[in-house]
């Protein structure tokens, strides 16, 4: 069970606020899927002089999913996003989000850092570059390591995008969120964010997770599974309101408190705000 715990970590990125927006980070820009996290949209933000700008996103939502699985166990989430970024492409991010403390074990916050580049190759083809930190402070990793200390991950991505597509790879090269003998594990990230005009907008999204020593709810070992999402968005000056559907083929990987599966079907509604 505590080795379920680990995905959870992996929220950072937040689904279902960020629907209709890009994802900027390869995990952030301000983590795709249907989440918002880094890589919730940030807006035009505020200039600063000297080639630096700093801008931020916000959100509420009924459920905070990660790689389709729910962070929350299927109760509301508050989330901010404020990212520093440079002329040249370089920039470095901090984004926040509530979470359950049966899923992080004694955390109810989860905190990301996040640093890279991104720019234009040529021929409308973009790249995004970076590392992200996860860590959820108070929490005991205790259950599923056999020692104390925090929950914490590591993540190298890249993320290439042209036009609506994007594609992104992420990688873990340390124990994935603590758990024992699982370095290496790592996640490929395909969205389409397609403007419907007047503010409409239409976001797809499938992944794949590659694990390593993990076990679902039932003690089973589970080596990899599938998630998605399918969403709509609507522009109303500057607050975007989002519906859409997400889940896991894996849906029992992670625990809830409710008894239902965590990575089970399910609507996110959302409210956000990016600046």
């Amino acid at each position: 069970m505590m080795k379920t715990l680990l995905l959870a970590s992996l929220a950072t990125a937040a689904l279902g606020l960020a629907l209709g927006a890009p994802p900027a980070r390869a995990e952030p820009q301000g983590q795709t899927d249907t989440d918002t996290g880094p890589d919730s949209a940030t807006g035009s933000g505020t200039r600063l002089g000297a080639g630096f700008t700093l801008s931020g996103n916000a959100a509420i939502t009924n459920d905070y999913r990660f790689r389709g699985y729910s962070q929350t166990n299927f109760r509301p989430a508050a989330q901010l996003g404020l990212e520093l970024s440079h002329a040249s492409g370089f920039y470095l991010g901090n984004w926040n989000a509530n979470v359950a403390d049966n899923v992080f074990n004694q955390a109810n916050l989860e905190v990301d850092f996040y640093g890279g580049w991104r720019g234009e190759l040529g021929h409308g083809l973009g790249l995004d570059i970076g590392v992200l930190q996860y860590w959820y402070p108070g929490s005991d990793k205790t259950p599923v390591a056999g020692k104390g200390g925090n929950f914490n991950n590591t993540d190298l991505y890249l993320g290439l995008s042209i036009e609506m597509f994007s594609l992104k790879y992420s990688y873990s090269p340390s124990d994935f969120f603590n758990t024992p003998d699982s370095k290496g594990s790592w996640y490929l990230d395909a969205a389409a964010n397609v403007d419907l005009g007047n503010g409409w907008g239409l976001d797809a999204h499938l992944g794949y997770q590659k694990l390593k020593n993990q076990v679902d709810m039932e003690g089973e070992g589970i080596g990899h599974y599938v998630d998605y999402r399918l969403g709509v968005s609507k522009d109303l000056s500057g607050w975007v309101l989002g519906l859409a559907v997400a889940g896991a083929s894996a849906s029992d990987w992670l625990p809830t408190r409710s008894g239902r599966k965590s990575g089970r079907p399910g609507a996110v509604f959302s409210l956000s705000h990016a600046f």
